[in-house]
């Protein structure tokens, strides 16, 4: 009787093994708690909240009904993303720590800068201030070239058309005038 028992043993304790993994198995996963990342922890801000709004010469620009249609489109947001080099990261997907060198040069001399959130969702970043940026009084490569592949939120109006985004912000507030206005007749 003895040489049964073991067998039997033996598979009492397999199902019991067998019950403990499924119960285990069953179990719930936690979820981990959402702690920000390194780079989201230290997010710089840029762009004042209540300050956000279409600018004078933007407004005059808007000289069209069609014009002032699709500037009432735009509202203010604020968007939370990675910095990246346009060009580079539609092209070749590239963004991140590895791409800062490349982007940098990209941004340098004169490609466009972008926002990517959490969603992927690309946004253009833009100078809002028309004329001044049309004008090229304004620039953005010296405020956001040293936050490439940085977490940063920014404050301004945004628009979306046609499946483009883009953030417009204030330029001259982050600190991105280039050159003054110069008074009539003198430098």
């Amino acid at each position: 009787m003895k040489t049964k028992a073991i067998p039997f043993l033996t598979l009492a304790a397999l199902l019991l093994v067998a019950a403990a993994a499924i119960a285990q198995y069953n179990k719930p996963i936690p979820k981990p708690t959402a702690q920000p990342a390194a780079s989201e922890a230290k997010a710089s801000v840029l762009g004042n909240p209540d300050s956000v709004k279409w600018t004078t010469t933007t407004n005059e620009a808007a000289t069209a009904e069609a014009n002032r249609r699709v500037l009432a489109s735009g509202k203010p947001g604020t968007i939370t993303g990675e910095v990246v080099d346009v060009s580079c990261y539609l092209q070749l997907g590239k963004r991140g720590e590895a791409h800062i060198a490349c982007g940098s040069k990209c941004i340098a001399n004169g490609q466009p800068i972008g926002i990517v959130d959490a969603e992927d969702r690309l946004y253009l970043l833009m100078a809002e201030e028309h004329h001044p940026r049309r004008d090229g009084q304004v620039e953005l490569k010296s405020v956001f070239g040293p936050l490439l592949a940085k977490t940063v939120t920014v404050n301004g109006m945004v628009v979306e058309m046609k499946g483009y985004r883009a953030l417009f912000v204030h330029a001259a507030e982050l600190g991105g005038m280039v050159k003054r206005e110069e008074s009539a007749g003198g430098k």
